[in-house]
């Protein structure tokens, strides 16, 4: 029998019955038709609740919709429960949300963790970590649209830095040409985390000016990643001491484009918290980002 991996967030991060499917109309409602172009390569999305993020999700799945879904989508996500391997590939299956099942595209995982130094096969890791779950929804959404059936590879990241960027994803390009696989990567992740809530006050101002600053944090880093600049973008949150939580991820994504001949990034959408909760106690900054061929 086939591992079922069960929601750990529905009904908190994103709505777990009906509402859900009103939740992504709303976002997508702007949809055009299911592309075959495929020129994009990975994309950046955030991973909070729905209310504050999934705007800002929705227009990187937009983007890859309406350029063509992969046969399988690569979701790196930070690991924020501390379970498990420290790079934990979920090994097989499916994973289970309020819009049914999807697979685990368990061949090509098993092909990354051997090419790759440092990977393991593990579910701990997965078991209670909303970073790549909260995606699902709109891949499940998407691929019912298009009328196509997708696989996913689940990876989430304890370890996080330029090495594990580079073996991530030197081992996804290698797997999934190893394969012939049509891939997607998507790098989890949201930007600055600010607040006393985070424990992370690096500078004060007034609160209508709070989310232009916070602003002009992510965007270094962002400049950086829209160069493809995987050294450059950990250097910034070094020198920043940043909070954005899934820089593996993108850095693998980054590394996976490059080999796999992207040759241009685009920011779709920026956003933070703060233009929905109000609240200058937890700010954190979102963004939406392509990279094509």
């Amino acid at each position: 029998m086939a591992e079922v991996r069960y929601p750990a967030v529905a009904g908190s991060f994103y709505p777990s019955g009906g509402a859900l499917i009103e939740m992504l109309e709303e976002f997508l409602g702007d949809l055009g038709k299911a592309g075959s172009e495929r020129r994009i390569t990975a994309g950046v999305a955030p991973h909070a609740g729905y209310v504050f993020s999934g705007y800002t999700a929705s227009r990187t799945y937009k983007a890859i919709y309406e350029d063509g879904l992969p046969e399988t989508f690569v979701i790196l996500g930070p690991n924020h429960t501390g379970l498990g391997s420290p790079i934990a590939i979920y090994p097989e299956g499916e994973w289970l949300t309020p819009l049914g099942e999807i697979e685990v595209d368990a061949e090509l995982g098993t092909a990354i963790a051997k090419l790759s130094g440092i990977a393991d096969l593990d579910e701990l890791a997965h078991r209670y970590e909303h970073s790549i779950e909260v995606q699902l929804p709109f891949i499940q959404y998407l691929a019912e649209k298009a009328g196509k059936e997708v696989k996913i590879v689940p990876i989430a990241l304890g370890i996080q830095d330029e090495d594990v960027s580079e073996d991530l994803g030197r081992a996804i390009f290698e797997a999934s040409k190893e394969l012939g696989r049509d891939v997607v990567v998507i790098a989890s992740t949201d930007f600055m985390h600010y607040g006393p809530v985070y424990g992370y006050v690096p500078f004060r101002a007034r609160a209508g000016e709070l989310p232009h600053r916070i602003k002009e944090w992510d965007f270094r880093v962002i400049r950086r990643i829209l160069d493809f600049d995987v050294r450059g973008m950990f250097r910034e949150l070094r020198e920043m001491d940043h909070t954005m939580c899934g820089p593996g991820g993108v850095g693998t994504a980054i590394v996976y484009s490059r080999l796999a001949g992207a040759l241009e990034a685009e920011l779709l959408h920026y956003t933070t918290s703060y233009e929905v909760s109000r609240s200058t106690d937890a700010i954190v900054g979102y963004a939406s980002i392509v990279f094509k061929r």
